[in-house]
């Protein structure tokens, strides 16, 4: 559906933009904000984003996967309002602030339980390095490729497989799975 209505949006039609825009804009959000970046600048450079994106949509025929098109244009404007906005900055600096919230939860499950499992993968997840929660984020929320994810952060691909394994590996060392949290 995505490649269609991509597809619609390179050869002209504004509806197929809106319902581009209308799609990824909270995603893209919510990525931001895992990022650790405030709300206001994240509308900034998302609205820079689907900006670029509809002027430059007669260039953009060879893009295969939009979400991840539009994660990394939203992470490469993040970071150059950063090196902008600091004389001397750390890029890698940003990855410390990476955080992963388990809102979609509240539908899930009662609320007596869920003070308890969030707390049992927010243990999960504060066992990973910020890097690696940013790659279990991007592979099993957002299910981007290991290339994909290898692009985004700036990685070979066997890294990002590499780095994967060592997250799943290191959550199943301290044997909390995300099923047994969920199953107490």
């Amino acid at each position: 559906m995505d490649e269609v209505v991509f597809q619609r949006f390179v050869e002209g039609d504004d509806t197929a933009f809106t319902f581009i825009y209308n799609k990824y804009v909270n995603l893209l959000l919510q990525y931001g904000r895992s990022l650790g970046f405030e709300k206001e600048v994240l509308k900034d450079a998302i609205q820079d984003v689907f900006v670029k994106l509809y002027l430059n949509r007669k260039n953009l025929s060879e893009v295969r996967n939009l979400k991840f098109y539009l994660f990394r244009s939203l992470k490469n404007n993040l970071l150059d309002m950063l090196k902008a906005s600091v004389d001397t900055c750390n890029i890698d600096d940003y990855q410390s602030k990476f955080s992963i919230k388990w809102n979609v939860l509240n539908d899930l499950i009662a609320e007596e339980d869920k003070k308890e499992i969030e707390g049992k993968l927010n243990k999960l997840l504060n066992s990973l390095t910020s890097r690696q929660r940013e790659i279990v984020y991007l592979r099993f929320i957002h299910e981007l490729d290991y290339e994909e994810i290898a692009s985004l952060m700036n990685m070979t691909i066997q890294s990002s497989r590499k780095a994967v394994s060592r997250a799943i590996g290191k959550m199943r060392k301290l044997k909390v799975a995300f099923l047994f949290a969920i199953m107490g």
